[in-house]
């Protein structure tokens, strides 16, 4: 067994604070340790815990860690590291073993299951958990969604959530977090929507978050069980994050469809112009169009999807196929770096976009590994172990799947095809590289089509991003 790690000064102060409170929120810059964080303050709960025990159950204490998919590994990895279990991992084939040990008083240690199984085992409810850790938790951002109010439902003694970016989308995301740490005290989303968020009535009666208002008044609430730390703060000698474009011209393939889609798109809104617009709605139709900026395109059909509120939209199905001038771009830029000494890391949206630079790189006899959300659970791990081993040369993601908990800092350059709509996502993307270990100065390359969506959708996505700084303190 490896020896634990040795905590930094300023993890070890995290620690010390928020192990004496039954429910914290660490919200540390992207690449700060949070995962090592939280097991220790697990296993500072535990010692007190059992110090004070008069019967054997106490020793037969059970934590739940809910994760994104990409990261279960990372954890398991991290509890061995610690000597710690044992440790039950979730088989997404066969939930059963999982949800049968969860219930078995007898079976102490950790369970690792990802946010989307929450919901599917309605079983685990009826555990009482000692501790229930929370990797990423603004995926509890949407107070209706489904595996929102699993969590929610589970009967713990302590909670700790994890998020470098705990408002990722808009200031009022951070209200389900706090509900769920402290739902006694945040009780009302309407409450702390009025005192917190500056909002104006959008067409249709839509309440529109506009920015924000009151924090002091917040952060003073949140200061005893609230830590947060920037990586300009703590980490002096981390190398910086250096920001390029490079700008492509659509081949006249590719401008043909854009503009025919941007065509569609326009008489689409002015069809809908005099009836309330649901954001998903209009975010769906801009994601096809930026699709089209990536790729030649066709929309090959329709298919429902849901809004967070649960209500239904149509969105339109759309495939990806060459020509790109993007990719083409990419491979140059591939083409002349050494990629045995600087490794390259991709991120896109879309997985179609990932697909046709596997193709691309497998051509050209560039090594690379991927992760999407169909990538299979046993792959996940052993793609970013041998990326980080030298073994593989090009490491690319969507940012959804590769873009939380995972460590990619062989690598010091990052290249987004594209970028979500959330600034946190892509703030959580770039930083798999830069974090603790990473030695270079970060190089984060945006290709960007001219004469497309792409630089306007740039504008709003640092609006945003000013609003939650604001909110999770930072200078």
């Amino acid at each position: 067994m490896t020896e634990p790690l040795k905590l930094f000064d300023f993890q070890q102060e995290a620690v010390d604070k928020l192990a004496k409170q039954k429910a914290r929120l660490l919200g540390d810059d992207m690449g700060l340790g949070k995962t090592i964080q939280a097991i220790r303050i697990d296993r500072e709960n535990r010692k007190a815990y059992q110090a004070e025990a008069t019967n054997p159950e106490r020793s037969r204490l059970k934590t739940l860690i809910v994760a994104p998919k990409s990261v279960l590994p990372s954890w398991q990895a991290a509890l061995e590291q610690e000597g710690v279990g044992p440790v039950y991992i979730i088989d997404a084939k066969n939930r059963t073993p999982f949800e049968r040990a969860a219930a078995d008083s007898n079976k102490p240690g950790y369970f690792l299951c990802h946010w989307e199984s929450l919901r599917l085992m309605p079983l685990m409810r009826k555990t009482h958990w000692f501790h229930i850790i929370a990797d990423e938790v603004h995926k509890a951002k949407s107070r209706k969604a489904q595996q929102t109010q699993a969590l929610k439902m589970l009967h713990t003694d302590y909670k700790t959530g994890l998020s470098g970016t705990p408002a990722d989308n808009k200031p009022d995301d951070l209200w389900s977090i706090l509900h769920w740490l402290w739902p006694s005290y945040y009780t009302s989303y309407w409450n702390f929507l009025r005192h917190y968020c500056e909002v104006s009535q959008a067409p249709g009666g839509y309440m529109k978050v506009t920015g924000v208002k009151n924090i002091a008044s917040l952060h003073k609430q949140m200061r005893p069980w609230y830590v947060r730390r920037t990586k300009e703060e703590v980490l002096k000698d981390l190398p910086d994050k250096y920001y390029t474009d490079l700008w492509v011209d659509l081949s006249p393939t590719q401008r043909r469809a854009y503009n025919q889609m941007k065509q569609e798109l326009i008489a689409w809104v002015g069809e809908h112009e005099d009836k309330p617009l649901v954001a998903p709605v209009v975010i769906a139709q801009l994601t096809r169009l930026q699709q089209f900026a990536i790729a030649s395109a066709e929309i090959t059909g329709t298919t429902t999807k849901y809004t967070k509120d649960g209500d239904p939209y149509i969105a339109p199905v759309v495939r990806m196929t060459e020509p790109s001038s993007k990719l083409d771009s990419l491979m140059e830029l591939l083409d002349d770096t050494d990629l045995d000494s600087e490794p390259v890391v991709v991120f896109s949206q879309f997985k179609g976009t990932i697909r046709m630079l596997e193709q691309r790189c497998l051509k050209a006899g560039i090594s690379i590994a991927t992760l999407t959300g169909d990538t299979k659970q046993a792959d996940r791990g052993r793609n970013i172990s041998n990326f980080q081993a030298g073994k593989i040369h090009v490491f690319a993601g969507t940012i959804a799947a590769g873009g939380v908990g995972i460590t990619l800092t062989r690598a010091s350059t990052v290249v987004f095809m594209d970028r979500a709509w959330s600034p946190a996502m892509n703030r959580q993307a770039e930083d798999r590289l830069h974090r603790i270990g990473q030695t270079n100065a970060v190089q984060v390359i945006d290709i960007m089509a001219r004469s497309t969506i792409d630089y306007g959708r740039r504008q709003r996505i640092e609006q945003k991003w000013e609003w939650l700084k604001q909110m999770l303190g930072d200078s």
